[in-house]
């Protein structure tokens, strides 16, 4: 039904039209013209006098049309009224998102700046890549409530980490800890968006699970199931430091909503490339996250 009211009051050729500021400027006064012509000299001019039944046709045709037309624009201006006021609060979202990402990572370089030793390990000092991790993961939670308004409750934000050679996935993060995820081995090998988009080496968007669950892109869960509507983004990570090969999935699934109408192509290619820049944010934290991996085993696979 919301496709449907969509498409007939908002999206579509007619309203577009209806909404040209063209046809807004030319069409009043001719229509004006022709009222007063046929209030004022209806009764001289022998063209109108004598063809009374055509003019009274035009006059309720362009009457008639006149109220629909200000009724839809009514409709439509409204609808345009409440994207530019979401445009608004998305645009500020966005900002305050990755404002605070860069403050958090100045305030610790400040922070141990002030204690750094000359002959001390200065990456490991100042680099924390799974605390930044995790406040990517949370700042893009509040962003997707407070840019999209998702109910907090509906997202799962997580990274899945695996050795592909050995069949082996497992959860890296969660942005909540409370909350229960289809296993990742399960994921991973079965027709489910993170199989395939590591499978692609691109990431995916899809606005409607429903869809995707059609052409098996997406593996249900017990949540979906009961849910129904929801939204999945997926980003493969892979990142090789001296042959050894770090994988990560990063994932933001959203249930019992849709982070945006899966109708509304434009509107789609919008939250694509919004969500694709969290990725590459995502991204290059992992490549920190892996450096420190590496560091760590000494170069060795876990």
């Amino acid at each position: 039904m919301k496709k449907i009211l969509y498409l007939v009051f908002v999206n579509n050729r007619v309203i577009k039209l209806i909404g040209h500021p063209a046809l807004g400027i030319v069409i009043p006064p001719l229509v004006g013209l022709y009222y007063g012509i046929l209030d004022i000299w209806g009764d001289d001019w022998g063209w109108i006098s004598e063809n009374k039944e055509t003019h009274e046709l035009i006059f309720s045709t362009l009457a008639a049309f006149t109220v629909l037309t200000l009724f839809l624009k009514a409709i439509a201006e409204t609808s345009r009224s409440e994207v530019n006021k979401r445009y608004t609060v998305l645009l500020e979202s966005m900002l305050d998102f990755f404002n605070t990402l860069v403050k958090k990572k100045r305030d610790r370089f400040f922070n141990k700046a002030k204690h750094l030793k000359p002959n001390g390990d200065l990456f490991k000092a100042i680099t924390h890549p799974k605390d930044q991790l995790e406040h990517v993961l949370d700042g893009t939670k509040k962003f997707l409530t407070t840019g999209l308004g998702v109910d907090s409750k509906n997202v799962g934000i997580t990274i899945i980490q695996g050795d592909p050679s050995i069949g082996k996935w497992w959860y890296e993060l969660k942005c909540d800890m409370q909350k229960q995820h289809t296993k990742a081995k399960v994921l991973m090998e079965g027709e489910s968006t993170a199989a395939h988009c590591y499978s692609s080496g691109d990431s995916i968007f899809i606005p409607d699970i429903r869809k995707g669950q059609k052409e098996k892109v997406f593996l249900e869960s017990d949540r979906s199931s009961k849910t129904g509507l929801g939204s999945i983004f997926c980003k493969p990570v892979r990142i090789k430091i001296n042959g050894l090969e770090f994988v990560y999935i990063f994932t933001i699934a959203v249930y019992a909503q849709n982070l945006c109408s899966p109708y509304d192509e434009d509107e789609c290619r919008a939250c694509e490339k919004i969500l694709d820049e969290i990725a590459d944010r995502v991204e290059l934290e992992l490549y920190l996250h892996s450096m420190r991996q590496f560091r760590e085993i000494g170069g060795k696979v876990a």
